[in-house]
């Protein structure tokens, strides 16, 4: 007579069917979380750069100007400790964010160009600057 056994392993099929379900899984859980981690960076760029922003206004106050500073100096501001406790990074560079004076063109680039009492800036990605 043969002892039943209590203790079985697991079919070919039974993995199969389980290493199937956590490709499946993977598949729909990666795409999601690349999304994600791409919407975070641009969260925090421009976070940076609206805290950027209000280091320029705050440098204006400070130096009873009613001009905006060079690109040159707001370079100077972004990497001064009177301006901010942490140094804002540039998510997509993984350095301090830097002010360019011609048109963004890769992502995490910031233009800025004053013009007097007056400035414009823009971003690639859009941060919805006025």
């Amino acid at each position: 007579m043969r002892k039943d056994r209590k203790m079985r392993g697991f079919t070919l099929v039974e993995l199969l069917i389980v290493l199937l379900i956590l490709g499946i899984l993977i598949g729909l859980a990666v795409p999601r979380y690349l999304t994600a981690l791409e919407e975070s960076k641009k969260t925090t760029f421009c976070s940076n750069v609206r805290n950027v922003t209000s280091a320029i206004e705050t440098w204006r106050m400070n130096n009873a100007t009613t001009a905006y500073p060079a690109t040159a100096t707001l370079n100077e501001i972004i990497t001064s400790t009177t301006y901010f406790s942490q140094l804002p990074i540039n998510p997509y560079t993984g350095k301090v964010l830097k002010a360019e004076e011609g048109t963004p063109q890769e992502l995490g680039d910031f233009q800025y160009k004053p013009a007097g009492d007056v400035y414009t800036s823009s971003t690639n990605p859009d941060c919805g600057l006025q």
